[in-house]
């Protein structure tokens, strides 16, 4: 069960957003193509947002044999600290409501969840199965991916309980602007801050964090030159603060929107688990702050 609701947090700026399109979307031609003028604000996640965070953490932990539902569970489990974003207001608010009444199906919820951040204590939930598994993947990646350094050095944090690790979710549909993680990282930071002066295990030591980066290379004057693109692009200036880093490749991941032509280069999609120290993350933020803006 997830605890007791609160008020909302993290009020974003109002900003312009393009939904990707769905079936019924395409249908309606005069639509394509135009900016949607919405509202965006950060809750505490509940029960009802299961399946939106469930499909942001698929996106997330592509590549990784883990338990996403239970993942989801725990993050709904501990909505003190975190958030999800969903739209607010808007003019057609009403008719929405009307045309979704009664039309749920279990996976469909009118207040879509847009983005999902969250930290989870990988070291005092060790033993609850979803993050055991999380753990086990973490470390089977590295031992196939990493160099040796990385590798030891992820088991050791792991294993070291006096030091706890955290695993930061910071996760949202492809078309919102890096603008939006400011808030909620913000607004994490003073919640994390809270539950710590309540004796709750949130002193973390390091986090890691899974990002989305698709590469690509192409010759230039005889030489192969590798272009990267992050899916988060704070998360890129997060990377050049972070103690150390591995990635692997994944299948099957449509993290890229758009419309792609043959003749478009290709991107391989990976991800790439950045090891932070957790002490330094207000000064990090301060530098995403200071690029995005």
């Amino acid at each position: 069960m997830s605890g007791p609701m609160k008020k909302p947090r993290a009020v974003f700026p109002e900003e312009e957003y393009v939904p990707e399109e769905s079936d019924e979307e395409m249908e309606q031609d005069e639509m394509i193509g135009q900016m949607i003028n919405v509202d965006f604000e950060g809750f505490p996640a509940n029960d009802s947002d299961f399946h939106g965070i469930k499909r942001l953490l698929q996106q997330n932990l592509r590549g990784l044999d883990v338990d996403i539902s239970g993942i989801a569970d725990t993050v709904i489990s501990q909505n003190y600290v975190g958030s999800v974003i969903k739209q607010v207001g808007g003019e057609e608010d009403g008719e929405d409501e009307d045309e979704n009444e009664g039309m749920g199906n279990g996976e469909e919820d009118s207040d879509e969840v847009f983005g999902v951040t969250s930290v989870i204590n990988l070291t005092s939930r060790k033993d609850e199965t979803c993050i055991a598994g999380l753990r086990t993947a973490l470390v089977e990646k590295s031992s196939a991916h990493a160099s040796d350094s990385t590798n030891q050095m992820l088991r050791e944090i792991l294993s070291n309980e006096s030091k706890h690790v955290g695993f930061l979710i910071s996760e949202r549909v492809i078309n919102l602007p890096p603008q939006f993680s400011l808030p909620v990282f913000e607004s994490l930071g003073k919640e994390v801050e809270e539950a710590k002066k309540k004796k709750m295990p949130y002193n973390f030591s390091y986090l890691l964090l899974i990002s989305k980066v698709y590469k690509t290379e192409k010759k230039k004057k005889k030489k192969m030159i590798e272009t990267e693109i992050w899916s988060n692009a704070e998360e890129e200036i997060m990377s050049e603060e972070c103690i150390d880093s591995f990635e692997y490749p994944v299948k099957g991941d449509t993290g890229m929107s758009g419309e792609w032509d043959e003749d478009d280069e290709q991107y391989t999609p990976y991800r790439r688990v950045l090891i932070l120290d957790a002490s330094r993350m207000p000064e990090i933020i301060v530098k995403v702050k200071d690029a995005v803006y």
